[in-house]
């Protein structure tokens, strides 16, 4: 890279260089300065209409587990109020 560590973003994602782990910000030899490892990019892409056979809301959807469109318990879930730790 031409480009120095301090000119690099301190949020690009990446592996961590020597463990099993991600990190935020520049890693030796580890990215450029446009992208990280190419084992850290995916791709998600639309594998079939939603419901059974095609039909229907996807069920994710219908249940309410998906954001923007969330249920109780996933309301519960998210701001960490559907379990109760004893001290």
């Amino acid at each position: 890279d031409w480009l120095m560590p301090m000119q690099q973003l301190d949020s690009l994602p990446g592996k961590h260089a020597v463990a099993w782990k991600f990190k935020f910000g520049y890693q030796v030899d580890n990215h450029a300065v446009n992208t990280v490892p190419k084992e850290c990019l995916i791709r998600i892409t639309k594998a079939e209409d939603g419901g059974i056979g095609g039909r229907g809301p996807w069920e994710p959807v219908r249940t309410g587990f998906t954001p923007g469109q969330e249920n109780e318990f996933m309301i519960k879930w998210l701001k960490g109020d559907h379990i109760k730790i004893k001290v």
